[in-house]
């Protein structure tokens, strides 16, 4: 696998090592539709979802790399489902919540110099990918095979520059010809119908595009079980992503809703009527869950001391992978002790520091990562 000299290496794993291998004859440019920073896209891949990309850019011009360019990243949908092995590499690039803003100079010149060292290396050549299997360089809404249902991204302005900017920029600096005028009109129409993506609050949690949380789960499994989750590919999870919000808004319309009304994003109403009640933030006491630490493992089998409490910590280590489910039960026991050290391990605690006790950096990171507040 290849890795860019440009980039700071955070190698996810286990896609880096085990994903197919590829032979790279694409570049598409994203945009994530969140200001976020290359550490902060590779903790989104790490953490919430399985739809990573080769590289993350942030606003500044700093460039991570996740993925070798010779291994399958999964942000491109069919670009990287070829018969014949060839396949796209990616690169996720910070922007409003919208991906309506245009690249920042920095930004620019980061595309600029990845491009040229994706010809360099791979032979990509200079030219705008004709077909959706074409070699060449693109932005991801240019095909709509590279996109699950459709996508805005990146915006005009993001799509004018890569015309303009980008692509000139990577042919000028590997010694190509001028780039040549497209036959047909660039960029072609954008899928319609657009797709809401934008947040609200209510109850204290976030819901629409970017979204993150156990509630986010259960307003899919809700939509699902309503009949209403025919745009999911492998169902819902805890990340809302499109098709999340175009599940949605068959629901708002099969409530009656229409126009803005019915766009896929979460009011009140709609809300409590699709759970049968309005969601609120969790909260967990450390002091709570370490008393239930000291005390349910010495006491008869399921003892709970703040069931409620432990469940929320019990469930956030099965979406670890270190707890099983059937031990979802509100006891803090020995197996939760074990899957709790584990993820201790996991922090970078060695010996004594592990022993399965949560402490308060522990049970805020697991926190973060899981949707649920920790107090004192």
């Amino acid at each position: 696998m290849a890795w860019y000299p440009g980039a700071e290496r955070m190698e996810l794993q286990p896609e880096s090592d085990g994903q197919p291998a590829i032979v790279p004859t694409q570049l598409i440019m994203h945009s994530i539709a969140a200001p976020w920073t290359p550490q902060r896209i590779f903790e989104y891949w790490r953490d919430s979802t399985n739809l990573e990309s080769h590289f993350g850019l942030g606003y500044d011009g700093a460039i991570a790399q996740y993925v070798g360019t010779q291994t399958r990243a999964d942000a491109n949908m069919y670009a990287n489902r070829r018969p014949d092995g060839t396949g796209a590499v990616s690169v996720e690039s910070a922007s409003n919540l919208q991906h309506t803003d245009p690249w920042t100079p920095e930004q620019v010149e980061a595309l600029i110099r990845l491009g040229v060292w994706m010809h360099q290396q791979h032979g990509i050549p200079l030219r705008v990918c004709r077909t959706w299997d074409d070699p060449g360089y693109g932005y991801h809404r240019l095909f709509p095979q590279w996109s699950d249902g459709g996508t805005a991204c990146p915006g005009d302005a993001r799509v004018r520059q890569f015309l303009e900017a980008v692509l000139p920029g990577i042919v000028a600096r590997a010694g190509g010809g001028p780039v040549p005028t497209p036959r047909t009109p660039t960029p072609p129409p954008a899928p319609e119908p657009a797709v809401a993506r934008y947040q609200v609050t209510i109850g204290g949690l976030v819901y629409g595009y970017g979204a993150h949380g156990p509630h986010v789960r259960e307003v899919g499994e809700a939509l699902v079980a309503h009949g209403h989750g025919s745009h999911y590919r492998s169902g819902p999870d805890e990340d809302w992503r499109d098709p999340d919000t175009l599940n949605y808004a068959d629901y708002q319309r099969s409530l009656g809703y229409t126009g803005t009304d019915a766009d896929g994003v979460p009011g009140e109403a709609s809300l409590r009527s699709l759970l049968g009640h309005v969601p609120a933030p969790r909260v967990v006491s450390l002091a709570h869950v370490r008393a239930a630490a000291r005390t349910d493992p010495g006491t008869e089998q399921g003892h709970r001391t703040y069931g409620d409490e432990v469940r929320i910590v019990e469930q956030a280590l099965v979406d670890e992978g270190l707890l099983d489910p059937v031990w979802v039960d509100g006891s803090l026991g020995t197996r939760t002790i074990e899957a709790y050290a584990g993820f201790q391990r996991r922090l970078g605690y060695e010996g004594a520091q592990a022993d399965g006790i949560p402490g308060q950096r522990s049970l805020t990171e697991l926190g973060d990562r899981h949707g649920f507040t920790v107090t004192d």
